[in-house]
């Protein structure tokens, strides 16, 4: 007897305004509150065909013909983060991201999983098209960060049009500078929503140096001091 599995909508996981968010770069924390919400779509994004038991020949970066990508906040716009779902169809599809550009999210190795292996991908059965999407294609960012996708087919057949459904809320923001607040946010004592950039292995995918300004190095040299104990 097959078991049906409920999964919850990914719109649980969006912020509201008056909710606080740590972004974990090598740097330090970023700690803020989100003071704005508007939402954004991206319906289909085609990613082309991939050939039975093959991938795409490279990565795709989700760009316009004037290669802004579309889940980068441009940098007239440093002020907003954004905050992305997706689904795939056809659902067989297996598809792997790198948040940054050429770093692997997923691998369990030490070194970049090869594109035909079974490492590292997140299955469209778990977020299909229509949804709901897996938590695991939760993606943030700012200007100047932004992910590239690839897609293994599994099957024996050719799949001619590999697409994503892109969903996205888009936050304004206040850098929280106030160090105990920081403190009382980052061990837990207070709901906050905590993600890293990137993987934790090596370490987390460096800074933007505007973010960096923005935050101080005061600030982010503390909050990494706090999360080790030391503070």
């Amino acid at each position: 007897m097959k078991k049906t599995v409920l999964m919850e909508s990914h719109e649980k996981y969006f912020l509201e305004p008056g909710y606080y968010f740590a972004l974990n770069f090598y740097e330090g924390w970023f700690v803020g509150r989100v003071t704005g919400k508007t939402w954004a779509n991206l319906q289909p994004w085609s990613l082309g065909s991939v050939n039975a038991g093959a991938n795409l020949l490279a990565y795709d970066e989700i760009q316009d013909t004037n290669s802004q990508h579309y889940l980068e906040p441009p940098k007239t716009e440093r002020e907003l983060i954004y905050h992305t779902f997706w689904g795939v169809t056809p659902t067989p599809a297996r598809v792997k991201v790198q948040f940054p550009v050429r770093n692997d999210i997923g691998s369990m190795l030490a070194i970049n999983r090869t594109l035909t292996d079974n490492v590292g991908f997140i299955d469209g059965n778990k977020s299909p098209f229509f949804g709901p999407f897996s938590e695991s294609t939760e993606l943030f960012t700012v200007n100047e960060t932004y992910p590239a996708i690839n897609i293994l087919n599994p099957t024996g057949d050719v799949m001619p049009n590999v697409m994503l459904n892109i969903d996205q809320r888009q936050y304004s923001y206040s850098v929280i500078k106030d160090e105990s607040l920081i403190k009382t946010l980052l061990i837990g004592q207070a709901r906050i929503k905590k993600y890293t950039m990137g993987t934790i292995n090596p370490q987390p995918q460096k800074m933007p140096l505007w973010l960096q300004n923005l935050i101080g190095e005061g600030t982010l040299k503390y909050t990494l001091a706090v999360m080790a104990g030391e503070r």
